[in-house]
Formats: structure tokens, C-alpha cells, sequence
């Protein structure tokens, strides 16, 4: 997976932010455009958490991971969600503020010539026009405004796309084809929506697990959905599986055990002996019980992302590498092997996983469940 670029070190990067509902060609283009004419390092993407000038139509993470998909592919473009983290009001002067904070870097702030009329209007404008510099660019059909650069082409909108999208009108050439399959898989902006409520389970997923082991869960989110995109596998269940994957990881052995009694969940000598890797079962019963999440491939993937199983499925392998890999993970002997492996190949990069875990738990003495030994043969032979 792709790594955050060295934002220390670097001598000057583009801040490029915006609602990004969704993310599109004509955004991609301008950064690039200005990368290019001011040499920048790399363009730091900041969709924005909650403007004080506009309501935004779609939930962050959603916002957040089309950007994220749109991204991957330019080593020079990176995402921050800074401002989805931040409570409150997102202003531009505290984003720049913290920024600075964290690098030495000459920062170039894109934004559109109309706006750039109206920076007056801005939180502490007097202060803000002195803390970066400023990249003015005007779409096409727009001469009335002066700008900085004129970006060929491409004169597109979120609104419009929005529009096209809800009138079932194409939109391809428009947005990346990533965030394509992000908006039919999740059926975003459409006349019959998901019914499934993506904002209200992230947010009790928020409030069940502890501020570390959330931003884990985050991760292994935005692993799944890019893995995803690549090998083909449906986003909006790769969302929903990476999400719940640890709903139940920090209830106490004693709960634990308790739950499953209460779910009628039977027990076999190994996991009475284990009850630590309970949580991705008892997880996917709470998804069912509590969520009303009823795909058994989702069920699946939630409950068996500890061992693996014998005929694991795509989405299967995809959240147990996932979880393995997901940028907040500590590093490990094989981390980076690992993440470029899953790349290109899932059930290979599983496959060195599985060796690695079997491996390491044997030689610290710890028993190994015949599920997870089973399902490594399963891999190698398949």
C-alpha cells in the first residue's frame, strides 16, 4: 500500500482541500497542474470535516475514502483526514496553523480564482494570506477572473456529477473509475440509496471501541476498500466487514464467555482455552443481532478474520491480510513484503502471513488452532 509522502523533509507540498463529493477528473487535474509549475513534492489532499460556509450531502468517511481511491495511483498525491479528525467547525487558518506545525515546508494552498475573491470573508484572513502561499486557478469559461494558473480543460463539478448520477446519466471520464465502483457499489447519491446506515454503525463502532483501537479499525477500512478496488471485490461489503471486524475485541475474557453463552455460541476446548480470538465470531453476531447486517459472506468474513477457514472466500482473505497490514500497524519483519504482496496478489500474501503467525506461535510455545493450520493447506494447495 501506498506510504504517506515524507512530510519533514519536504521542501514544498500543495494543500489542496475541499468537500470532494465526490472527487473527480477536473480536481486531479488542477493539483497535478500545479505540482507540476511550482515543483512541488507532493499534494496533500484535505477533504474538509465540518465547513462553516456549506453543508456537505455525504458522509466523511465516504468523502474520505473516494479520495483516498482517487489518490492511490499518484505517488505524488497523498490524503489527510485531519479535518474529519477535528471537532468542530473546519477553518482553513487552523489546517495551515497545524500544518506548519508539523513541517518546514514552503506550504502552497490551491484554490479557485472565485474564491480567492472572497478571502476576505475567511476566518483570520489578515494572518492567513501570510502563513502560505497561495495557488489561484481558474477553470475554463471563466476569463472574468484573474488568476495564478489556468487549467486546461476539465471544467467539472461535484454538484453536476451529483446530478448525472441521480438521473442515472453516465459519468464515466469524469470521476476515476475507482471512485466509480466506490459510488455503484455503495449506490451513493441515487434515487434508491443503501439502506444500510454506514454513518450511524461507524459512529457506535466509535463509541463500543477505544480511541486506539478505532483508528485501527479506520485503517483496516481504508486497506479493504483499496485492496478491494484492485482485486474486484465489492466495496460496500469490504466497508461493512472492515468495520466490524473488532466490534467485540475489548469485552473482557469474562464477557467474553458470558456472550457467547448468551448467543447460544458453542465452544470448542481450544477457544475456552483462547477466548482472546473470540471476538471476530462474537463480532459477527453482534453485526447480525445488532446491526442487522444478514450477507453470510460478510458474516463470514467478520467471523473468521483470526484463523481463516477452508475455502475462504476473496473478501474472506481480503479482511484477514487487511487487518495484518493497515498503516497504523507497528512494524513487523514482513510488513512491507506483506503490503506490496497483497497488491498483487491476495491469496499469496495470506499464504506468507499465515506461515509467519503459525511460525512465530509455535516457537513461543503457544497453541496453534487446527482452523488456521487448515486453512493455510487449504491456501497453499488451492
Amino acid at each position: 500500500m501506498k506510504k504517506m509522502g515524507d512530510f519533514r523533509n519536504a521542501k514544498r507540498v500543495g494543500v489542496m482541500g475541499g468537500a470532494f463529493d465526490p472527487v473527480h477528473h477536473g480536481h486531479l487535474n488542477v493539483a497535478e497542474c500545479v505540482r507540476h509549475e511550482f515543483q512541488l513534492d507532493f499534494v496533500l489532499f484535505i477533504p474538509t470535516g465540518q465547513p462553516s460556509h456549506k453543508v456537505t450531502q455525504t458522509f466523511n468517511e465516504h468523502r474520505y475514502l473516494m479520495t483516498v481511491l482517487a489518490c492511490n495511483n499518484n505517488p505524488h498525491f497523498h490524503v489527510s483526514r485531519m479535518e474529519l479528525e477535528r471537532p468542530g467547525f473546519s477553518y482553513t487558518i487552523d489546517t495551515i496553523r497545524l500544518l506548519k506545525e508539523q513541517t518546514t515546508a514552503e506550504l502552497y494552498f490551491i484554490v479557485g480564482a472565485d474564491e480567492m475573491l472572497k478571502l476576505d470573508e475567511w476566518k483570520d484572513a489578515k494572518e492567513l494570506v501570510n502563513l502560505c502561499k497561495w495557488v489561484a486557478v481558474r477553470r475554463p469559461g471563466h476569463a472574468e477572473i484573474r488568476s495564478h494558473l489556468e487549467i486546461p480543460g476539465l471544467d467539472i463539478s461535484g454538484t453536476a456529477i451529483r446530478e448525472r448520477i441521480e438521473k442515472n446519466q453516465p459519468i464515466r471520464y469524469l470521476l476515476p473509475d475507482t471512485v466509480i465502483k466506490y459510488v455503484n457499489d455503495l449506490k451513493l447519491y441515487q434515487n434508491c440509496p443503501n439502506d444500510c446506515d454506514f454513518e450511524g454503525i461507524q459512529n457506535s463502532v466509535a463509541k463500543r471501541l477505544s480511541a486506539e483501537k478505532f483508528k485501527h479499525t479506520l485503517g483496516v477500512v481504508e486497506t479493504a476498500v483499496s485492496l478491494a478496488s484492485i482485486h474486484n471485490i465489492d466495496l460496500c461489503k469490504a466497508y461493512i466487514s472492515a468495520l466490524l471486524h473488532d466490534y467485540a475485541k475489548e469485552f473482557t475474557h469474562e464477557e467474553k464467555l458470558a456472550l457467547c453463552k448468551q448467543f447460544e455460541m458453542p465452544l470448542n476446548s481450544f477457544y475456552e482455552r483462547n477466548v482472546g480470538i473470540l471476538h471476530g465470531k462474537l463480532s459477527a453476531e453482534f453485526a447480525k443481532r445488532e446491526f442487522g447486517i444478514t450477507d453470510i459472506e460478510i458474516l463470514r468474513a467478520i467471523s473468521n478474520h483470526t484463523t481463516g477457514r477452508i475455502g475462504m472466500t476473496d473478501l474472506e482473505q481480503l479482511i484477514l491480510i487487511s487487518d495484518a497490514i493497515e498503516p497504523y500497524r507497528e512494524h513487523y519483519d514482513i510488513l512491507e513484503e506483506l503490503r506490496t504482496l497483497s497488491v498483487a496478489n491476495l491469496r499469496q500474501a495470506n499464504i506468507l502471513f499465515m506461515r509467519s503467525q503459525i511460525k512465530m506461535l509455535k516457537e513461543a510455545g503457544r497453541e496453534v488452532d487446527s482452523t488456521g493450520i487448515d486453512a493455510l493447506k487449504w491456501l497453499e494447495s488451492s
